[in-house]
């Protein structure tokens, strides 16, 4: 069987775009996602909001009168816009929501394209975890993936520059930059002792956001990496073309898929679940439910979805729904936990802000909050060794007694590879070095025991053959299977 995915190159350093965490997001920037109530009614309950939680007088004077001693008494001048933006940041930092931010003019802009698929950076989702900047998601098939970024890594240092103490929006701007300029992250990865650094030429690029093949035994396969504004028609359009080739069963990939747009979930749903299944539900404040049911017929085949811990929000919405209304199976690695609605308000004035607000929770159709805790798969299936490593430094050569993290990648590669340095605890031992040596007898290369750049290269070229072999893909080998009855 061959699959033909995009190719996934994990270990070469390309370009990678990263924007503020793409959360559940309405589609319309100004509407509730109660969908059904009219305009009207969303401004009247606006206008109630502002009269049951306006400014008090004292509130008001309290707040000018801190302006005042900033603008008059303060060692140095500062920026009007900036204390303002400043309170502003610091009234929702004060919520302990990473979703509810305040994005200025040139953020906002930011925001809107990466929603649209098309921005120019470096390629992860990302969220603020214990006051650090940790990666929700590389989007699929993006150079952040192909650079060897993973969901939970958390950026320290971007270029040298410390990220501690920053807003997320304030560290999205220091991880963009123009086009072909590089930035140098610092990564600090669960399960290694130092921090790794990962280098990054900053790229535009446009995301295509769904991929499909027909597999062998007629099960189709559809990927989505994020759930854009059109996503939904694109996905339908292939399983309607995988349909007319006599698929009789289906894969959902939506592993390192980091969200999107509620109603684009809903509409890709809609046809996949039996008429009055429910596709979500969504909790407000004072606790009342709406339901979206599928006004449709469903499909006869059985449904499988891929999960890891970069499957987010949306992608949590369509892993739930599968399960517990079409009877699906998930297979994979337990899912982010993001169960959480934002909603997009202008600041009030005309300048380009404005303000991302968690406005509901929303529920798997059995009423489950997955919030922090994510969505357990069926078939829980780890993926080789090989899947989580970064690349090899090759600012330093590893020879002998060398220590660290680059030498735990290098054990962690040669096993792969079939050269078994017997040990992945970052010492370079003489069972390293002579496993290396095999490795470089069998390659051509001078056996000399250490790892120059040149070593270092063609290891990490077989390694990218073998991350590029859907053989090695245990995640879809085992949802194969599972449709197969085998």
């Amino acid at each position: 069987m061959v699959l033909k995915r995009s190719t996934v190159t994990i270990l070469i350093i390309l370009s990678m775009i990263i924007g503020a965490v793409l959360s559940i997001t309405i589609v319309n920037w100004s509407t509730s996602i109660f969908a059904e109530q009219d305009e009207t009614e969303q401004e009247t309950m606006k206008e109630e909001t502002k009269d049951t939680f306006g400014f008090t007088e004292t509130d008001l004077k309290k707040m000018s009168t801190v302006f005042g001693i900033i603008g008059n008494d303060y060692y140095k001048e500062m920026d009007k816009t900036e204390i303002i933006d400043g309170a502003i940041r610091g009234m929702l930092a004060s919520l302990d929501d990473p979703y509810t931010v305040y994005y200025d003019a040139e953020q906002s802009k930011m925001f809107r394209e990466a929603v649209n698929s098309s921005i120019t950076g470096i390629g992860a989702e990302v969220t603020m975890e214990d006051n650090r900047v940790t990666v929700v998601s590389p989007i699929k098939d993006s150079p952040a993936e192909q650079a060897g970024i993973r969901a939970k890594d958390q950026i320290i240092s971007v270029n040298g520059e410390s990220l501690e103490g920053l807003t997320l929006n304030d560290a999205v701007l220091k991880i963009r930059g123009p086009k072909g300029t590089q930035a140098k992250l610092e990564i600090l990865r669960s399960g290694f002792n130092e921090t790794i650094e990962i280098i990054v030429v900053r790229d535009q690029i446009d995301i295509e956001t769904i991929q499909s093949e027909m597999l062998e035994g007629n099960i189709g396969y559809i990927e989505i990496k994020q759930f854009s504004q059109h996503t939904s028609d694109r996905f339908h359009e292939d399983l309607t073309q995988l349909e007319s080739e006599g698929l009789q069963s289906l894969i959902i990939d939506v592993r390192n898929n980091p969200g999107g747009f509620l109603d684009t979930a809903i509409e890709l749903l809609d046809p996949l679940l039996e008429e009055g299944k429910i596709i979500v539900q969504v909790e407000d404040r004072q606790g009342n439910r709406q339901e979206t049911r599928s006004k449709q017929g469903g499909k006869p085949y059985s449904i499988v979805v891929l999960t890891n811990n970069g499957s987010a929000s949306a992608s949590e919405i369509l892993a739930g729904a599968i399960r517990e209304s079409a009877d699906g199976i998930i297979v994979g690695e337990n899912t982010f936990g993001k169960g959480t609605v934002q909603n997009t308000f202008p600041s009030g004035v005309n300048d380009g802000s404005e303000l991302k607000v968690t406005i509901a929770k929303w529920l798997t159709p059995n009423g489950n909050f997955i919030n922090e805790v994510g969505i357990e798969p069926d078939y829980i299936v780890e993926q080789p060794a090989f899947y989580t490593v970064a690349p090899l430094r090759k600012d330093e050569v590893l020879s002998l007694e060398s220590v660290g993290e680059n030498v735990k990648t290098l054990q962690i590669m040669l096993e792969s590879l079939g050269f078994n340095p017997e040990r992945s605890d970052g010492f370079f031992d003489v069972k390293t070095e002579a496993a290396l040596k095999n490795f470089q007898a069998e390659n051509g290369l001078s056996v000399t025991g250490k790892v120059d750049e040149l070593t270092a290269n063609e290891i990490e070229k077989q390694i990218i053959a073998k991350f590029n072999d859907p053989e090695n893909d245990y995640q879809l080998q085992k949802a194969i299977k599972v449709l197969s009855g085998s």
